[in-house]
């Protein structure tokens, strides 16, 4: 550019002052000098984002070398990436200075790299809610400056929860951490919770619990829903704390007439002193039978899916009229004759069988539920690690044993097209049939352009054919395989949950499980009933 400014630089009385410039250059001309600095990290996502789009917004350092070409001494990082993608302009901004002796150089740059420092959590948070404040959106906001979107998303949640900005401010929190708190400041019981994971060394993250919390909110939800659904429909039901009031009530299937008659189903709307409780249930249907495929195939299963069941309770005895059925036709003599015929430990050991049988069942239905929510927050973190560059250490080993051996949800994901590498990486999954998805999976095996990349292409397909195979079944009947996938992934930093510890031999702890098997039991009135 031909635009120059001068400018004095400060010098010692009696001594020439020479002036300085500011240009605007090629960053392809500028020659990169000697440096301290030998780690450029110019391959940062977010910064080559940042100098495509809007170019380079602090000025470099060069002087004029004897030939009268440009010689940089800072912002070497800055003009190697501008020359690399380019900016808007072509060009860059440039302070030209005399030629430095080597000490004043070396000094300069050391203090320059030494003593830089990022922005402050609380910097960004505080930048972020300006721009929000202005009307600038969440995607403008991360395109302007370069700053990915879930951390945008992270500042603006933290900038509306005084409380949980505070925490951030006075270093207890990071930004993550604080977004999570922040979504959850209106409910004491959940910020306790989250707080439990985050101070203690067992148990599930702090990404773990929130993601309970967030479904166990759903399923609050989807509960009142079905109650009223049920009330609109003329039944009494009763809302899930009156259902809690009223455990342990006699279920009325189970009841008789004074005569000793069962009352027909199509009676019990117009009895007095009944009630109905929605209950949940998981169900196992039988997998679809596919044309052309083995029905014996033993790899296949079905997802359980959650349902729910009405259960007919008598919450007033008196009102209903009913009795018993095991006291129907039985005076007090009566019953005092079995007793003395009765063998006791018959039915201690028929309840201990029951009640084995009922703790299993809570069991299943809570795992069940804790399984949904770690499969969220796995999925979201295998995201991020398909979409890594270079594999890490450990990964051939892993490849290795999955293509020689042949490992069966490798091949079954070939067959298919690898449909949940596709999610994994956001592209649509192809469907149809006759080859359908072979040019997008050779798009995806052919963008690696090193053999690191290739390597992390394939460590992707072998991870997310892994992933495409394991459910809710997975925890009960771990096999060799997810114990191997699973040790990897926590060796890659991947933090799993208690119930996914499972696949590895491992129990939950006991603090952990506490808040699961309590809602597990609040809707298991089934069970009990049985």
């Amino acid at each position: 550019m031909t635009d120059t400014i001068q400018t004095p630089i400060d010098t010692p009385a009696g001594e020439a002052t020479e002036a300085e410039e500011f240009l605007h250059l090629d960053p392809a001309d500028i020659i990169i000098g000697s440096n301290v600095r030998t780690d450029l990290r110019a391959d940062h996502k977010e910064f080559r984002k940042s100098i495509k789009e809007r170019g380079v917004l602090e000025a470099v350092t060069v002087y004029r070398n004897e030939d009268g070409q440009y010689v940089l001494l800072r912002g070497q990082r800055r003009t190697v990436t501008a020359a690399e993608v380019g900016t808007p302009t072509g060009l860059i901004p440039a302070r030209v200075v005399p030629l430095p002796d080597d000490a004043d150089r070396i000094g300069d740059q050391m203090v320059e790299n030494i003593h830089r420092a990022g922005m402050r959590e609380t910097e960004i948070v505080a930048g972020v809610e300006q721009l929000a404040l202005i009307g600038v959106s969440a995607a403008q906001i991360a395109k302007r400056t370069s700053i990915d979107r879930p951390t945008v998303n992270a500042a603006l949640a933290v900038s509306k929860a005084d409380q949980t900005r505070n925490r951030l401010e006075s270093g207890d929190l990071t930004l993550q951490e604080a977004a999570i708190f922040a979504e959850f400041e209106h409910d004491p019981d959940a910020a306790e919770r989250l707080e439990r994971a985050r101070t203690t060394r067992w148990g599930d993250s702090i990404e773990h619990v929130a993601q309970k919390l967030r479904d166990e909110a759903a399923e609050r939800e989807a509960y009142a829903a079905e109650v009223e659904r049920l009330r609109a429909e003329g039944l009494p039901v009763l809302s899930a704390q009156e259902a809690d009031e009223a455990d342990g009530s006699l279920v009325l299937e189970d009841m008789r007439t004074p005569e000793g008659e069962p009352v027909p189903i199509e009676e019990w709307p117009n009895l007095s002193g009944v009630a109905v409780i929605v209950t949940e249930d998981w169900e196992y249907p039988e997998p679809e039978a596919t044309e052309g495929e083995d029905d014996g195939d033993d790899d296949e299963y079905a997802e359980p899916v959650k349902v729910y069941r009405l259960l007919w309770v008598v919450t007033d005895i008196e009102a209903s009229g009913l009795v018993h059925r095991s006291r129907v036709g039985r005076t007090d003599d009566d019953q005092g004759d079995d007793a003395e015929a009765h063998d006791p430990g018959t039915d201690s050991a028929d309840e201990a069988e029951a009640e084995a049988r009922r703790q299993e069942r809570r069991r299943v239905i809570a795992n069940n539920k804790v399984w949904a929510s770690a499969e969220t927050v796995r999925r979201e973190w295998l995201s991020t690690f398909v979409a890594r560059k270079t594999a890490p250490k450990g990964a051939e080993a892993l490849i290795c044993e999955a293509v020689v051996t042949g490992h069966h949800t490798l091949s079954k994901a070939m067959d298919h097209r690898h449909p949940r590498l596709f999610g994994l990486l956001g592209i649509d999954v192809p469907s149809g049939y006759y080859g359908a998805g072979y040019e997008e999976c050779h798009r995806i095996a052919t963008r690696a352009t090193s053999p690191k990349g290739a390597i992390m292409t394939t460590l992707a397909a072998v991870v997310a054919a892994w992933e495409d195979s394991i459910g809710k079944h997975t925890w009960r009947n771990p096999s060799q395989w997810d114990a191997r996938v699973l040790a990897a992934l926590m060796e890659w930093g991947y933090q799993p949950s208690d119930v996914e510890r499972l696949l590895m031999g491992e129990e939950p702890s006991d603090d952990s499980a506490t808040d699961d098997e309590a809602e597990a039991v609040e809707t298991d009135a089934t069970t009990d009933a049985a």
